[in-house]
């Protein structure tokens, strides 16, 4: 848990690369930053890049594909970490959080140690194919957001306004998924159908996971910022962020609410396809919404 919670660090920073930073924050791309000696700052966070600390970090400092340098004379009060890099620290520099790496050497030594049946390494083994997965996940849903921001707000709608119809028929869909594909494998015609059927059916709940999460970031976003303007992109990171934090809640109450928010998209996407016509006349209703009141 306490791994996951450090990595997630990394991934929550990308939250500030698409909103507002406040000048105290440090945000590059694909570059190097330097904090010199006797420099103050909130966080820094670089992708594609080396990070060197002579100054004082109040909170994190985040490398995604890059590595961090503590020299002696570094003091940072938060999380190190370092995504695809190295942590190097001086003789002197003062760390009050956690230092976390995860790069290729972290990867080997934990197949290596899974081969002798360490159970420590079996965990960080696990961690990391879920951070794979998470990530994999979370690239293709900006990727989605970006390539077809007209359907996916097409399916926004339809769950907006219809929330409960959504819910409805993405879980009476979930369960008629078993024995369709039952009936497809006992149909000598239908054989040949199974793997476009389950290619459909994974767009479907790849669209439908989208579109809900952007919608959950919608909701969070305008509810926090009193002028917010509409950017599917920064409700994707939100929205993908919370339902992964969604699964840390305790009493299978986390995952009960992550499966609510896919099966109810997964409805949302079919009630966009039969009545296509319906929300796309809603559509511009919708657009003047974003911009001055509340989609829930």
């Amino acid at each position: 848990m306490k791994r996951k919670l450090i990595i997630a660090v990394a991934f929550i920073a990308l939250i500030f690369m698409a909103a507002p930073v406040d000048a105290q924050n440090i945000v590059r791309i694909g570059r190097d930053i330097h904090i010199f000696e006797g420099q103050q700052v909130g966080s820094v966070t670089v992708v594609g890049g080396q990070i060197t600390v002579s100054g004082l970090v109040e909170n994190n400092v985040v490398a995604i594909g890059g590595s961090v340098v503590l020299t002696g004379e570094a003091v940072v009060r938060g999380n190190v970490v370092s995504l695809g890099g190295v942590v190097v620290r001086g003789n002197g520099a003062q760390i009050f959080g956690n230092i976390s790496e995860v790069n290729s050497a972290n990867f080997l030594a934990a197949v290596s140690s899974a081969f002798y049946d360490e159970s420590e390494a079996w965990s960080w083994l696990t961690d990391i194919i879920y951070f794979c997965f998470f990530a994999l996940l979370f690239i293709l849903s900006l990727i989605t957001g970006l390539l077809f921001p007209r359907p996916l707000n097409t399916i926004i709608s339809s769950i907006t306004y219809n929330k409960a119809k959504s819910f409805f028929w993405g879980f009476l869909s979930v369960m008629m998924i078993a024995p369709f594909f039952m009936l497809l494998v006992l149909s000598f015609v239908g054989i040949p159908l199974i793997p476009l059927a389950f290619s459909l059916i994974m767009l479907v709940f790849v669209f439908g996971f989208i579109a809900a999460n952007a919608l959950l970031g919608r909701f969070i976003l305008k509810k926090t910022f009193r002028h917010y303007q509409p950017s599917l992109t920064r409700e994707i990171i939100l929205g993908f962020m919370v339902w992964w934090v969604l699964g840390w809640v305790p009493f299978y109450t986390g995952l009960a609410l992550k499966l609510i928010i896919v099966i109810t998209g997964f409805g949302g996407v079919l009630l966009a396809v039969f009545n296509r016509n319906d929300y796309l006349r809603r559509q511009s209703h919708q657009d003047a919404e974003n911009n001055n009141g509340s989609v829930f």
